[in-house]
């Protein structure tokens, strides 16, 4: 009881926190940054409802970030749908189309589904870039689709700062982490860790394997899909290649994987790291040597899997662990230690 409590006085402290950052930091630079760590934050949190609770190696699931902001981005533009209601659009098509590309891919197993999951991405982008037009909706192809300035401030989620967009985005990752949490606890939880480990064993005790992979793939998708729409009012511009891209996917996946696929503060752990550090490398290097960006965080990013393989939160955790128990064995001031 007190250990629980301990842990959310320390999560109101942290909210607390974060909801005063906008007050300390007023460079506009900064915040943006601090924004990018939330957006990544968001998306890794949910992609891990997919690959790190059911277990499965979708590595194409960032088409449904795409996906949700072209939807809400083309309602709000050409049939003045508010955003808000157009992320749920956004988030129901991603769901449908979860579940229709889910009931075809995982029937396939192992490198075979993570295949096919990279062929759905790919197909969808190559949609979008070779039309400019796509169910009467002008996404102008492969050019980005500059979404309109309304204003308006949290009604249509157009701020005049990035002050608003912070506390935006704020929201939304406590959502997602609320419904992420309330899924790692609930039965589907234990069901989607009993698949995870082992499918065949869960399928003999009578987990639904089948229906529980397509269920969490459409809650991922769904949550995935709202985040497209926050994405899209923030950035104001959606590149193609960038939302639908194979970097977003994998930028996503890698995330979650250092930070501990299956834990609840892993992804958010390796966002808060890897996203200012992903920005300072870039900025350290810049356009010096082509390459040599992307080559040195791919180098620290093999390190961290190499020496850390279960992520960057278990091995934190599991130190903490070992430095307790070691403290308890330890004998106090005047006390013999039987053997």
């Amino acid at each position: 009881m007190k250990s629980k409590i301990k842990q959310y006085l320390f999560l109101g402290c942290l909210l607390v926190v974060l909801l005063l950052i906008p007050q300390f930091i007023t460079d506009a630079l900064l915040l943006q940054y601090m924004i990018n760590i939330l957006i990544f934050a968001y998306f890794t949190s949910m992609w891990n409802i997919i690959g790190g609770y059911a277990g499965q190696m979708a590595l194409g699931n960032g088409v449904f970030i795409g996906i949700g902001a072209y939807v809400s981005a083309v309602l709000f533009t050409y049939e003045n749908v508010n955003p808000w209601i157009g992320m749920f659009a956004g988030g129901a098509v991603c769901a449908l189309f979860a579940l229709l590309i889910g009931s075809l891919t995982f029937r396939l197993s192992g490198s075979y589904f993570a295949l096919g999951t990279v062929a759905m991405l790919h197909i969808i982008r190559l949609i979008f870039t070779s039309n400019k037009v796509i169910l009467g909706y002008k996404t102008k192809g492969a050019l980005s689709f500059a979404l309109p300035w309304r204003g308006g401030g949290l009604l249509n989620m157009q701020f005049n700062s990035n002050v608003g967009y912070f506390y935006l985005l704020l929201g939304l990752l406590v959502v997602g982490l609320l419904v992420s949490w309330y899924i790692k606890n609930s039965k589907m939880g234990y069901y989607l860790q009993a698949l995870s480990t082992n499918p065949a064993a869960a399928n003999s005790v009578g987990v639904n394997v089948m229906g529980m992979k397509l269920k969490a793939n459409m809650i991922s998708a769904f949550m995935m899909g709202l985040g497209g729409t926050f994405y899209a009012q923030f950035m104001n511009t959606l590149d193609p290649n960038r939302v639908l891209g194979y970097d977003m996917s994998v930028q996503v996946l890698l995330f979650s994987i250092i930070g501990g696929a299956g834990t609840l503060t892993g992804p958010v752990l390796a966002a808060v790291l890897l996203v200012p550090f992903q920005d300072i490398i870039r900025g350290w290097v810049g356009s010096s040597i082509q390459g040599l960006a992307p080559m040195l965080y791919g180098i620290v990013l093999m390190l961290v899997v190499y020496f850390m393989p279960k992520g960057l939160w278990p091995t934190i955790v599991k130190l903490y662990k070992n430095h307790t128990f070691k403290k308890q064995q330890k004998p106090k001031e005047g006390q013999v230690k039987t053997p």
